[in-house]
């Protein structure tokens, strides 16, 4: 197991053809939820759920990584071991959660799960460290022992925060089963010290509309409105990140919504977790993938043939519009990424695609600006990750006002299509294209809309070209942004 752990920091000298550049990608083996999100000691944290003894979900770890500006990581070693009684077990360990910081002292708030007698107990524990490099578990953990009552015993992913001088713990639960016809909720805790916590009622509850189980709560404060994000397990609407805008009364634990929405209408986007950057920006971070019990998800992609499986989304700077809706937009560190950049004016568009570049590297950001008064087809297609008939197609549906992301014709192993509405201001619309080994990322807008899926392409398909089916565009604005790798020093 020891050599297994150190192995695990060690990257793979052949990255190969689907490891990811500039998304963070485990050293080796299997990854899922962002975990423990701080910035800590002048140092980001990214404590992340980690098997690394396998590309398959199993005993969970906290693996870590530090960075200076949430692009250029570190691996270091794993954080949190299954090591204890409560914590300990082949389908369980140390589950999700979150990290906050107290005179000095960081605190790791995870779920702890074990079986004791076949059956599933999950418990809310601490961790502690004073240098962010080293972590003792908390000796009278857990310290909280068990769900409210009446809730079944999915019980987890602590999200700690501040508020008013008291610090307050969201936890997803579920009245009855939380893979079949279970009923989700958010619990709220208080407390005054971290260690000693009391249930306060719960913010949300699905009541049938809003699925069976709520993973990965978060709850923060954006203009004054209390944003409240999950992942609900067997949403109706296939929902994968639910986010509310409202108010919260945390006295009487009433939280009133006024708006609701889905983070990211792609296939992969999963378990974000917001925390606040150096200049108190919120940032979030998610796991650009998903589980099997999802519609869309066939298994977690062919990357266990490169002895890694798993990644997350690049950082996203979290605003709300005039209209309190949610926003996200990649943080302008990515920026520092940049190694050249190719810029098109008043490009004319036809039926004959026109080719923006060929990077080997399969590693860039494209910016579209458009006015739609100098379109005079209905669809504009932008194909990216592509050779000859192989490529994931980007299509703008201008009548209908909708983007499709395609991806049936570059990726054999999952292929699929997603749609996304947009609107247009005064006519103009903008598009921002993240582009990796084995991933496409779309922001609508600067990030009223955001699409996120894994693609998996052939080393070949390099490509990237644009094209109408019919008549012609001209398009105000292209910039084509090449990225280097975020583990190149």
């Amino acid at each position: 197991m020891e050599q297994a752990l150190e192995r695990a920091l060690k990257r793979s000298e052949t990255e190969g053809k689907w490891r990811q550049r500039y998304h963070f990608t485990p050293p080796v083996s299997w990854m899922n939820d962002p975990n423990g999100l701080v910035y800590y000691k002048g140092l980001y944290h990214l404590f992340y759920q980690y098997n690394p003894k396998s590309c398959k979900w199993d005993s969970m770890h906290w693996g870590h990584a530090v960075s200076e500006d949430m692009i250029h990581w570190k691996d270091m070693p794993v954080a949190l071991k299954p090591d204890q009684e409560y914590d300990c077990h082949p389908e369980g360990g140390c589950f999700s959660g979150s990290a906050v910081e107290k005179d000095g002292v960081l605190f790791l708030f995870y779920t702890a799960t074990t079986q004791i007698d076949g059956v599933v107990h999950q418990t809310q524990c601490i961790a502690t460290s004073k240098d962010g490099m080293t972590f003792e578990k908390y000796p009278n953990n857990p310290v909280i022992k068990e769900p409210p009552q009446g809730f079944s015993n999915d019980f987890r992913d602590p999200k700690v925060f501040k508020h008013n001088g008291k610090w307050y713990m969201v936890v997803g639960g579920c009245i009855g089963s939380a893979t079949f016809d279970g009923d989700g909720r958010i619990c709220l805790y208080e407390s005054d010290d971290l260690y000693n916590w009391k249930y306060k009622g719960n913010v949300l509850e699905s009541n049938g509309k809003l699925g069976t189980m709520m993973e990965c709560p978060d709850m923060f404060e954006l203009n004054g409105k209390w944003v409240v994000t999950c992942s609900p397990m067997n949403h109706p609407d296939y929902n994968k990140s639910l986010y509310c805008v409202g108010t919260m009364d945390f006295e009487n634990c009433i939280y009133t919504i006024e708006k609701m929405g889905n983070m990211d209408v792609g296939f992969d986007y999963y378990a974000p977790q917001s925390f606040t950057d150096k200049e108190g920006n919120r940032v979030l971070i998610a796991w650009q993938n998903g589980w099997l019990w999802m519609p869309w998800c066939i298994d977690w992609g062919p990357t266990s043939l490169e002895n890694w499986r798993g990644c997350l989304s690049v950082p996203r700077k979290v605003q709300l519009d005039s209209e309190n809706n949610l926003c996200m937009y990649p943080v302008k560190e990515v920026e520092s990424l940049i190694s050249q950049i190719v810029t098109y004016t008043d490009m004319e568009i036809g039926e004959k695609a026109i080719k923006l570049y060929d990077d080997p590297n399969r590693s860039n950001r494209i910016i579209l600006k458009l006015d739609i008064t100098k379109i005079e087809s209905r669809n504009l297609e932008i194909c990216v990750l592509g050779k000859e008939s192989s490529y994931t197609a980007i299509q703008i549906d201008f009548l209908s006002k909708i983007i499709t992301l395609d991806k049936s014709y570059g990726d054999h192993y999952e292929g699929g299509r997603m749609n996304c509405p947009f609107e247009l201001h005064d006519n103009y619309l903008e598009l921002c294209i993240l582009v990796d080994h084995s991933s496409v990322e779309v922001y609508v807008n600067h990030g009223e809309k955001c699409i996120t899926t894994n693609v998996y392409p052939e080393e070949n398909q390099t490509e990237c070209w644009i094209r109408t089916p019919y008549k012609k565009a001209v398009v105000d604005y292209v910039q084509i942004d090449f990225l280097t790798s975020s583990w190149e020093v």
